[in-house]
């Protein structure tokens, strides 16, 4: 347990210690296929794809993941999007928005993700504890099947038992378990006829309002909540260290124009929170759009998400000018993460907050993704 917490926590702080290597700083990151690296492989990009054999283990942050070669050790990874199609023998953590596994690997799994699906390929030679919104099991798991999540199907084989805490819950007439099946839902699952379940099934209906009377129910709920603060602080201090030390002139373009238009920024972020659900309805509709609106969505949930990082910045800027706050102090981003979150757990002022600070970002982001130009051709006609 403890080397897993350690492996964890190296991976969310590498950007920290990774220093200014040449594969740090680039964008587009790739291993050929012909390539084999001896050691551990970091690597902190936009896209990152590992064709290649890596003789160790992998630690890696960015948009899009892509690993179709051979990790010989173990691989730990975050990202928008990552997608493991090669062989990683050891085992496999992942954080990320949509997680899609279709190699194979030789120990264990464990994964937390809005999507995550196991394609018919995969397989795994240990146990699987998934976290996430829809969750797809097509391959072969060798061990046991521990997941949590609103949307569930199993259509592969589990070697073990199946352990689920569930909203809707579909065993197709493909999946094969040999051991037990449990799960908590508060419906039944759909269990096709073919399905072949060797073990026992216990079904355990969720009982949300009476499990939160008991005492020692509520502590499990206040040590639950605190757990998830903790890890919404990591994955946000992750976030802004990567904005710091990957992409400091996009941040510096966004901090200048919350510095110079504040007001414009909100009401731009108000704008786009408004436009944003209209535009994805729109996409949806057609055809053609709807790849492209579901793209859209994912991104602006992270973008959602992401958002908060840049006013907390450009607060602790404004805030604490006496100790020499930087735009690049990672000091500045901790200080300013903790007094954020103190206050969002205020009520009212905390909701008030989060929505400010959402929207400012937002704003923020679009104005400096506009080019100076075309500002500077609007001032001169209407000057005109």
């Amino acid at each position: 347990m403890m080397r897993k917490i350690l492996l964890f926590f190296l991976i969310c702080f590498f950007p920290l210690v990774a220093g200014e290597g040449e594969a740090y700083n680039e964008k587009y990151i790739v291993l050929p296929e012909e390539k084999v690296h001896e050691g551990d492989y970091f690597a902190a990009g936009k896209t990152i794809e590992i064709s290649g054999v890596v003789n160790g283990d992998v630690y890696a942050v960015g948009s899009q993941i892509i690993i179709d070669g051979h990790v010989l050790g173990s691989v730990i990874a975050s990202g928008l999007s990552i997608e493991i199609s090669g062989i990683v023998n050891e085992n496999v953590r992942l954080a990320g928005g949509q997680i899609e596994i279709n190699g194979t690997i030789g120990r264990n799994v464990t994964a937390a993700a809005g999507n995550i699906q196991f394609a018919t390929r995969s397989s795994v030679g240990g146990n699987v504890v998934l976290t996430g919104g829809i969750v797809d099991l097509y391959g072969n798991i060798k061990g046991d099947l521990s997941f949590s999540s609103s949307n569930a199907r199993l259509l592969g084989d589990v070697g073990k038992n199946v352990k689920a805490n569930v909203g809707k819950f579909r065993i197709g007439s493909k999946a094969n378990i040999n051991g037990n099946l449990n799960y908590s839902s508060p419906e039944e699952a759909h269990i096709s006829p073919g399905a072949e379940i060797n073990g026992n099934v216990l079904y355990k209906p969720s009982q949300v309002s009476k499990f939160f009377k008991g005492k020692w129910q509520k502590r499990i709920f206040l040590g639950s909540r605190m757990v998830g603060i903790l890890m919404n602080f990591v994955f946000s201090f992750v976030l802004g260290a990567v904005f710091l030390k990957v992409f400091p002139r996009k941040l510096k373009k966004t901090l200048d124009k919350l510095q110079n238009a504040p007001w414009k920024s909100l009401w731009t972020g108000l704008l786009v929170l408004i436009l944003l659900p209209i535009v994805c309805l729109i996409l949806f509709i057609t055809i053609l759009g709807f790849p492209i609106g579901l793209a859209l969505l994912a991104i602006s949930v992270l973008g959602f998400y992401t958002a908060k990082i840049f006013p907390i910045i450009w607060s602790m800027n404004a805030l604490l000018p006496k100790i020499h706050m930087k735009q690049d102090s990672l000091v500045g981003l901790a200080i300013g993460l903790i007094l954020f979150f103190l206050l969002v757990q205020v009520p009212f002022l905390g909701a008030l907050l989060m929505a400010v600070f959402t929207l400012l970002g937002l704003g923020a982001v679009v104005l400096s993704r506009v080019p100076r130009k075309k500002v500077t051709a609007q001032k001169t006609k209407k000057s005109r």
